[in-house]
C-alpha cells in the first residue's frame, strides 16, 4: 500500500526538521470498544489523520489535516469523511479553525447517537504528568494498521499553547496518520481530552531511520470554552435579498396549485451549505378556502402553527426551520385549499458570519403616526423610507443584521410592506387590509450605509419598526441551537395560566436551556381575542415599560408572529395582553447561548 502523505507541521525550532506527527508506535491496540470516540480521518483520498468526537455531530482534530482550506472555515475543499471507533462513518460538511494553534472542529453531516463524545479537559497538564496518545496512524510494523493504537507518555515540558511528551518506554510515539489524534488524561476510571497530536520524530515509525525521539502536542484545556461555544450551536449568514423559492401561484418551486388540506410541499433552498441547521424564512398564505394554519418543518412534522388565518386572509410570517436530512424544509397547510408563498432569509451553520446580540425589550425606531423616526405621516404607494440602525438604540456601529419587528396600519386598502437593505425593494414582509393591524418578524440584512429600508407597494398605511436585537461578526453574540421540533411552553386553553385579561402578564419559563442561553426564538399566538389587542414580549428583568407590540390580534382570530426574546433570570420572559381576553399560546423554536 503506498505511502501516505504526512500532514502536520512542526511548531517548534527545536523540530525544525521533525516528521509530521501520525500512528502511535511502540504502543499495543486499544482493547475492544475502548476510546471508541477517537475517530479516524480520511481527506479526499490524499490525507490520513485522527481525531476525537467532543460532541454528536463535531470531532476535534488538527488544521493542518485541511491544508487546502488554508484556515478558511466552511466545508472541506476536499470531500471528507470520519469514521467514528471505525463503526460510524459520516461525511465532514463544514470546518472551523482556532487561529492561534493547529486545531480544527470537523461537523458531521449527522449526528453520531450510539457513542459518548469525549469530555475536553480544563485543567492545563503539568510536568510528569501522566497521560496516553491514540491514534489510527502506521505503527512499526503496518502502514495502516486498521485499528486504534495508544501508548503511555509523560509531559516533558509545557508553553502557552504546546506540551512536549515522551514514551513510555521512550520508543512509543506518534506516527503518520496520527495527526490530530487524541492526548488523553485519565482519572477514576474518567478519561478526558488533554491534546492533541502535532508533530513528532517518529523514531521507529515504519519507513523512518529517525533516532530522536519526542512528541509535541497541542494543548486544548485552555480553549475549551471556544470549543464549547462552537459545539452549542451555529451562526447567521442574513442574504442580500430575500429570495422566492416557492409560490404557488406559479411555477417557482415547481408546486402550481394551492396546497391542500393535510399536504405537505417540499421546498428546495437553493445555494443552500451542506452544513446548514436551519434556515428563517418568510410564510405567506393567501386565498384560503377556510380558516386555517402553516406550519413549516424540517424532518419531523410537529403539531404547532407558524401562520394562523382567516378564510379569504392573505398573512405573512417568519419562521427558523430545521433543514430536513434532504437540504430541504417542508411546509403543510391544516385545512382547505390555499395558496403559499415561501421566502428565504438566510441561514445558520457553524462558519456562518454572525452571532446574535439581544435587546433586554424591543426599542421603537420609527412610528410614522408621530414624529419618531422622522417620517411623520402615511407611507404612500411606492415610497421607500430609510431607516437608520448602525449605532442606533444600542445596536453594535459593525452589525450585519438586525432582528427587527414590523407593524402595519391603517392601510387604505390591501397591501403590503417590504424590509430590505439596498437596493431594489424585495418580496414582501407584512401583508395588510384595511380593517387590520398586523405585526411580523424579519431578519433583515443591513444596507452599507447602515440602514435597511421600508418600501409600501401601494395605497396609503402607518408603519411601526421596532429592534430586538442585532447580528454581529465573529463570535461577540450567541449562536443558535435550532430544535428538531418546536416545544409548547404554554398553551391557556389548557387552564394554567387562565386567558390574559387587559393589563395581565404572564412569565413564561424556558426549561431545559443551557446556563449560558441568552435568547428563545418563539411563536406566539393569540387565539380567539374578545376584542382586537396585542401582545408584547420581552425580558423577565425589566419591568413593563414602553415595550411596543410583539403580536396584534384581531377580535375572534387566531393570530401568530414569531419574535426573538432575551431571556431573564432563572431563562424566563413576560408576555403581557393589552386589552380585553385572550388566550395565549407560545411555542419554542430554538435558542440562541453563549
Amino acid at each position: 500500500m503506498p505511502k501516505r502523505a504526512a500532514i502536520m507541521l512542526a511548531t517548534a525550532v527545536t523540530l525544525a526538521t521533525a516528521s509530521p506527527a501520525a500512528a502511535v508506535t511502540g504502543g499495543s491496540p486499544a482493547a475492544e470498544g475502548a476510546y471508541s470516540f477517537a475517530t479516524r480521518i480520511e481527506v479526499g483520498g490524499i490525507h490520513g489523520c485522527s481525531g476525537a468526537l467532543v460532541a454528536p455531530q463535531w470531532v476535534v482534530t488538527a488544521a493542518s489535516c485541511f491544508p487546502e482550506n488554508g484556515g478558511q472555515a466552511g466545508a472541506p475543499k476536499l470531500a471528507t469523511k470520519a469514521s467514528v471507533g471505525l463503526r460510524a462513518e459520516r461525511t465532514v460538511v463544514d470546518l472551523l479553525f482556532r487561529a492561534d494553534r493547529n486545531v480544527a472542529l470537523a461537523k458531521l453531516a449527522t449526528p453520531v447517537t450510539d457513542i459518548t463524545p469525549v469530555a475536553v479537559g480544563t485543567a492545563a497538564p503539568a510536568q510528569n504528568e501522566a497521560l496516553r496518545i491514540a491514534g489510527y496512524g502506521r505503527t512499526a510494523t503496518e502502514w495502516v494498521p486498521g485499528r486504534l493504537h495508544t501508548a503511555p507518555v509523560s509531559v516533558q515540558s509545557v508553553t502557552a499553547t504546546t506540551l512536549a511528551v515522551l514514551g513510555d518506554p521512550a520508543a512509543a510515539t506518534t506516527c503518520q496518520g496520527d495527526a490530530g489524534g487524541p492526548l488523553l488524561r485519565e482519572r477514576d476510571g474518567v478519561v478526558e481530552l488533554a491534546g492533541l497530536h502535532h508533530s513528532s520524530w517518529q523514531a521507529g515509525c515504519l519507513g523512518s531511520t529517525e533516532t530522536r525521539q519526542g512528541t509535541v502536542e497541542t494543548r486544548v484545556d485552555d480553549i475549551a470554552g471556544w470549543i464549547g461555544l462552537r459545539l452549542r450551536g451555529d451562526a447567521y449568514t442574513a442574504l442580500p435579498t430575500a429570495q422566492r423559492v416557492l409560490d404557488t401561484r406559479t411555477e417557482t418551486g415547481g408546486h402550481q396549485k394551492p396546497v391542500a388540506a393535510g399536504e405537505s410541499v417540499s421546498v428546495a433552498i437553493p445555494g443552500l451549505p451542506a452544513s446548514a441547521s436551519a434556515v428563517a424564512v418568510s410564510l405567506v398564505g393567501t386565498g384560503g378556502t377556510s380558516g386555517t394554519f402553516l406550519t413549516a418543518y424540517g424532518d419531523t412534522l410537529p403539531t404547532t402553527s407558524n401562520v394562523n388565518l382567516a378564510a379569504g386572509r392573505t398573512a405573512a410570517g417568519m419562521a427558523i426551520v430545521p433543514v430536513g436530512a434532504d437540504g430541504r424544509i417542508k411546509v403543510r397547510n391544516n385545512a382547505g385549499a390555499i395558496d403559499v408563498i415561501v421566502d428565504y432569509l438566510g441561514y445558520y451553520s457553524a462558519s456562518g458570519e454572525s452571532t446574535y446580540q439581544p435587546k433586554a425589550k424591543p426599542d421603537l425606531l420609527l412610528d410614522t403616526r408621530g414624529q419618531l423616526g422622522g417620517h411623520p405621516g402615511k407611507l404612500t404607494a411606492g415610497e421607500i423610507v430609510t431607516v437608520p440602525v448602525r449605532g442606533v438604540a444600542g445596536v453594535p456601529s459593525d452589525a450585519v443584521a438586525v432582528a427587527i419587528n414590523l407593524t402595519g396600519t391603517e392601510a387604505d386598502s390591501n397591501t403590503f410592506f417590504s424590509v430590505f437593505a439596498q437596493g431594489t425593494p424585495g418580496p414582501s414582509t407584512l401583508n395588510i387590509r384595511p380593517d387590520e393591524d398586523r405585526a411580523v418578524q424579519s431578519l433583515v440584512r443591513i444596507g452599507d450605509d447602515g440602514a435597511i429600508r421600508i418600501f409600501l407597494h401601494h395605497g396609503q398605511g402607518h408603519v411601526l419598526l421596532s429592534v430586538a436585537g442585532s447580528f454581529v461578526p465573529g463570535d461577540a453574540g450567541s449562536r443558535y441551537a435550532a430544535l428538531g421540533k418546536p416545544t409548547r411552553l404554554l398553551d391557556s386553553r389548557d387552564g394554567t395560566p387562565a386567558p390574559l385579561g387587559p393589563g395581565t402578564i404572564v412569565t413564561v419559563p424556558v426549561t431545559g436551556l443551557p446556563s449560558e442561553a441568552t435568547a428563545a426564538a418563539v411563536n406566539l399566538t393569540g387565539v380567539q381575542p374578545s376584542v382586537s389587542s396585542f401582545l408584547s414580549a420581552w425580558s423577565h428583568d425589566l419591568p413593563y415599560s414602553g415595550v411596543p407590540s410583539t403580536v396584534n390580534v384581531m377580535a375572534g382570530e387566531n393570530t401568530s408572529n414569531a419574535a426573538t426574546v432575551r431571556l431573564g433570570a432563572g431563562a424566563q420572559f413576560d408576555v403581557r395582553n393589552s386589552a380585553g381576553s385572550t388566550h395565549l399560546v407560545v411555542d419554542l423554536q430554538g435558542y440562541y447561548t453563549r
